[in-house]
């Protein structure tokens, strides 16, 4: 088995080049669902300014998940103010956002006890203090009682436990339970978005290998077609389309290599981050997962670059070097974070628009180009010191 895969390796007929290209293709397919995998699990242990429940209130009580509420079973409407109505076991649950972080609840429950109609609704604005209103009817009017909650307790009020024949304690209870409901639906919609970012990176993913293999069948097609009209053999057809292909990406190679590095380095880093340094503290996990993806696609772009004995002289680095082509890969690593920031849009919103996300992968693709170029000339001194040394032991 190992000399059929060195025979393959060391093949450079174009069917063999194909048969590579393939192997290559599913391996990057594997390791880009590998990428999203991780990146998902990512999501479920922690995304920025969305770790607690008035987090989740304030980024899913808007108007782009109207859909998502009703899927979930419960009525969301705009009329001004954005309204929630959750169908729970509470009679009805109505949650009304004032603000960025102000969230008023409605609640209503019934009598707790046959005999005395003390059924009654509460009022109150969804935080850890407040004053709450609760309300009776009586003989078609409405007694209101104010209610503090402070740090988890009520403050009793006599008159309305005497009047109404419900306690302080029972009121408390409600208002734990209006909290934990309103937290439980936003957990819910929380991971209900989880899995449906999931599902759009898994078929984002899909897509991109369905057009590029049908790409690949209709050049195949031609490459055919070629070879009945011109009575060449098909090798040689695939040979003439493979050179040609690669001479009319051959301008561009400098920008496709900077773009290249840049997505390689996008697609590693959570493979790092969840698969190796899952016990490291999330901020220093992330940083460390990109300085081991720089110097992963730094020591791969290195050997692809200086294969074939490509460092021949001083002269061929210092052409590789000039700023020109520096200015291209530069644009290719600008064009690749336009595209990946345009498919994290599709897939979500849990990332806001910020200058953080250009910052750390542009200093990350600085890193591997950096490093490249250093292992670069280090190669290219040990394959210069290499017939000096063997000249030496035959003088």
């Amino acid at each position: 088995m190992k000399k059929q895969i060195n025979r393959l390796i060391k093949n450079k007929t174009p069917f063999a080049s194909v048969i590579k290209m393939c192997i290559l293709m599913g391996f990057g397919y594997l390791f880009i669902q590998l990428s999203n995998e991780a990146k998902n699990i990512e999501e479920t242990q922690y995304i920025p300014d969305m770790q607690n429940a008035l987090d989740y209130a304030e980024h899913y009580i808007t108007w782009r998940y109207g859909g998502d509420w009703r899927k979930l079973g419960h009525r969301f409407n705009h009329d001004g103010l954005y309204s929630l109505d959750l169908e729970t076991d509470i009679r009805r649950l109505k949650i009304m956002r004032g603000g960025q972080s102000e969230f008023l609840f409605y609640a209503w429950f019934n009598s707790t006890q046959e005999e005395i109609n003390n059924g009654h609704s509460i009022r109150g604005v969804y935080e850890k203090e407040a004053l709450f209103t609760v309300v009776f009817s009586e003989d078609e009017e409405y007694v209101l009682y104010e209610i503090m909650y402070k740090d988890g307790k009520c403050v009793r009020n006599f008159e309305m436990e005497q009047r109404f024949s419900i306690s302080t304690d029972e009121i408390r209870e409600n208002i734990e339970q209006i909290y934990t409901i309103f937290e439980s639906e936003l957990l819910k919609m929380h991971k209900y978005q989880i899995e449906k970012v999931r599902k759009r990176r898994k078929n984002l993913t899909n897509l991109g290998f369905i057009l590029l293999a049908l790409y690949l069948f209709f050049k195949w097609r031609i490459i055919m077609a070629e070879a009945i009209e011109e009575d060449k053999p098909t090798e040689q057809c695939l040979g003439e389309t493979i050179v040609n292909t690669i001479n009319k990406f051959s301008r561009w190679k400098y920008v496709l290599c900077g773009a290249v590095i840049l997505f390689w380095i996008y697609i590693l880093r959570p493979v790092i981050s969840q698969f190796i340094l899952f016990q490291v503290e999330r901020n220093a996990n992330v940083y460390i997962a990109y300085g081991m993806s720089v110097v992963v696609i730094a020591i791969a772009g290195c050997s692809i670059i200086t294969r074939k004995g490509a460092e021949t002289s001083e002269n061929a680095t210092a052409r590789q070097a000039t700023t020109w082509k520096i200015l291209q890969m530069m644009a290719g690593c600008i064009l690749e974070m336009l595209i990946i920031r345009l498919g994290m849009m599709l897939v979500s919103d849990f990332y806001p628009r910020s200058l953080q996300f250009y910052m750390i992968n542009g200093t990350a693709w600085i890193g591997a180009v950096f490093l490249m170029l250093i292992f670069r000339g280090i190669r290219y001194l040990m394959l210069k010191k290499r017939p000096n040394c063997n000249q030496e032991k035959i003088d």
